[in-house]
């Protein structure tokens, strides 16, 4: 008699181990499946920057200012008078 109740608790035992194990690979199955996902999506959103990015063309402009100096004065001609001082005790001059 105890041997029949002994193992009537295996075999529910062993039916909920196996239910347990089916279930945790459906959820392997799913986690699989989310992550190819995401990763498929991070290489197509990566390769539409790269297309995107691509439709443009660098534009280089330079730009020519001339200078005059006399003394402790800067002159940016184009630009605006910009004044300096060359002292090294932290006065500046305006």
């Amino acid at each position: 008699m105890d041997y029949e109740i002994h193992r009537e608790e295996m075999d529910r035992l062993k039916y909920s181990h196996e239910n347990e194990v089916a279930r945790l690979e459906r959820h392997n199955k799913r986690t699989f499946i989310f992550a190819l996902i995401v990763f498929i999506a991070l290489i197509l959103t990566n390769a539409g920057w790269i297309v995107h990015e691509s439709m443009y063309e660098d534009v280089v402009t330079t730009q020519t200012v001339t200078q005059e100096a006399s003394g402790n004065e800067i002159a940016l001609s184009g630009i605006g008078d910009i004044y300096g001082s060359s002292k090294t005790d932290g006065n500046t001059d305006n």
